[in-house]
């Protein structure tokens, strides 16, 4: 797989990346395709009920799964994800999802584990119960709250993609209408979950997933989640991060972007429009 973080690029002046013999696409363009491209991963890495694959191998989810691919450079790595799940089956999904996810082995260990403090605290369970507390609050902030039918940890994958999904959204109507002042505070949100959750745990995520299972889906998921994350961290390296009291600044009634909802990981709106 050719990895388009580590070549065929150039440093743009926000500290991001640019394709080689290529221009940043319009940024409202490219937060929109970040959108896509996470609302998608946040479904892939839910449980694979038949509404959740029925969305995901839609038409209309793989056009759009291939219009973001090319307005990121990404497009090898979306293209993987695409094609299986074009040959995916939601029983296959639910077995392998189980088999992964959800049964420990013989040694009482699971397989992988979704969970960001197992890979950023390890075993300190005071630190894991103040990391997932963190996660629960950024979706506070935020405006938002978890689904009454949600019965994961707050700290799991599909949560926190979730959550960049939302903020890519809003950037991308921010950008569109010309709001600077809303979309470097989004941004500096961004940089906080990047830099302090997501930067360290997807690519160890990624790492466990593709020694554990050679299932095409949850294989380019987690490949095409590596890329996207490390990436847009590398976009943020020079943004200030905001301060606690500013975090859920951002959603307020001024931004008119409902988040997608692509997924029940994580929060469903809370009382109207972000």
């Amino acid at each position: 797989m050719h990895d388009t973080t580590a070549t065929d690029q150039a440093t743009t002046p926000d500290g991001g990346t640019a394709t080689a013999g290529g221009s940043d696409p319009p940024a409202h363009e490219r937060h929109g395709a970040r959108a896509a491209v996470y609302a998608a991963l946040a479904a892939v890495f839910q449980f694979p009920e038949e509404s959740v694959v029925a969305e995901l191998t839609a038409p209309e989810t793989d056009a759009g799964l291939a219009a973001a691919g090319e307005t990121l450079g990404l497009a090898p790595e979306v293209d993987a994800l695409r094609e299986a799940l074009a040959a995916a089956d939601g029983e296959t999904l639910r077995a392998t999802h189980m088999d992964l996810f959800g049964l420990p082995g013989d040694d009482g260990e699971y397989p992988v584990v979704p969970y960001e403090a197992n890979y950023t605290v390890r075993e300190d369970i005071g630190q894991q119960q103040r990391r997932i507390a963190k996660v629960a609050g950024a979706v506070e902030a935020l405006g938002f709250e978890f689904d009454d039918d949600f019965d994961e940890r707050h700290d799991h994958v599909a949560v926190e993609l979730e959550l960049l999904q939302v903020l890519a959204g809003w950037r991308a109507v921010a950008a569109e209408s010309g709001d600077e002042e809303n979309d470097a505070e989004l941004a500096r949100i961004e940089a906080m979950l990047l830099a302090d959750h997501l930067v360290d745990f997807v690519p160890s995520l990624a790492t466990a997933l593709t020694a554990a299972t050679e299932h095409d889906v949850y294989a380019s998921a987690a490949m095409l989640a590596k890329a996207l994350v490390t990436r847009d961290h590398a976009r943020h390296a020079d943004v200030d991060r905001p301060a606690p009291e500013r975090a859920g600044a951002a959603a307020s009634d001024d931004t008119d972007a409902e988040p997608g909802d692509t997924t029940d990981a994580a929060a469903s709106a809370d009382g109207g429009d972000p």
